[in-house]
């Protein structure tokens, strides 16, 4: 039990890494997979199933929708503002 609490930390502390150094979107969001799902195991492994339950399905869902919305953001090169060819929307 002690080896499977300490790999969950060891899976955490990666996740949180990948999430943070971030080189694209999708490796950004399997790394919030592997912190959310290292995060379940921790709490699970206190006997906190519910809670456990509750916050993985509303962090997992929350974090989602930012990352889709962020991958369409990124994926468009050339935005436009009003049909008007805008690059600078970044600083409205």
């Amino acid at each position: 039990m002690t080896y499977l609490v300490l790999f969950l930390g060891l899976c955490f502390v990666l996740g949180g890494l990948a999430v943070a150094s971030n080189p694209s979107l999708y490796s950004g969001d399997m790394g919030l997979v592997l912190a959310s799902i290292a995060g379940r195991g921790w709490l699970l492994s206190l006997g906190v199933s519910f809670m456990s339950l509750v916050l993985f399905m509303v962090y997992l869902g929350e974090m989602s929708v930012d990352y889709v919305y962020s991958l369409c953001l990124a994926a468009d090169p050339f935005k436009r503002l009003g049909g008007i060819g805008c690059y600078g929307v970044e600083l409205v």
